[in-house]
């Protein structure tokens, strides 16, 4: 089994999807309404469903929700984020938390308010 599609909703359905294709390489194969609907694919198949905020869901996620990609090493960690600068965003600082395992990592802020983590694989003693 496979975890394979994600649902978002946002308050902004067109720019996140914007963002996913510039830069994080998914491709739109849908889209209905006006900015209510739109799936993305990436070359991994995952399937990321974006869908604007129904009337009565809570204005946002939890503080500590996420979606984070995987990056093969630092350096293409620090080029993600100095990407992301150049177009005008404001990712966080890189943290390097070799110590614990976790890998360097950084968080970003996309349009409609998800909250999003680049970052080497994880090193976690015991993990399989």
């Amino acid at each position: 089994m496979h975890l394979k599609h994600l649902n978002l909703a946002t308050s902004d359905v067109t720019g996140l999807a914007i963002f996913f294709e510039r830069f994080f390489a998914f491709r739109r194969l849908l889209e209905r309404g006006s900015g209510a609907l739109v799936i993305l694919r990436n070359d991994e198949e995952f399937v990321l469903t974006l869908m604007k905020l129904k009337r009565y869901d809570p204005a946002g996620y939890p503080e500590t929700f996420h979606i984070g990609f995987y990056v093969d090493g630092f350096a293409a960690v620090e080029a993600k984020r100095n990407e992301l600068v150049t177009a005008g965003l404001a990712p966080g600082e890189i943290e390097d938390a070799g110590r614990s395992g976790r890998g360097a990592h950084f968080y970003c802020t996309a349009p409609g308010g998800i909250v999003i983590e680049v970052a080497t694989r994880p090193q976690l003693q015991g993990a399989a």
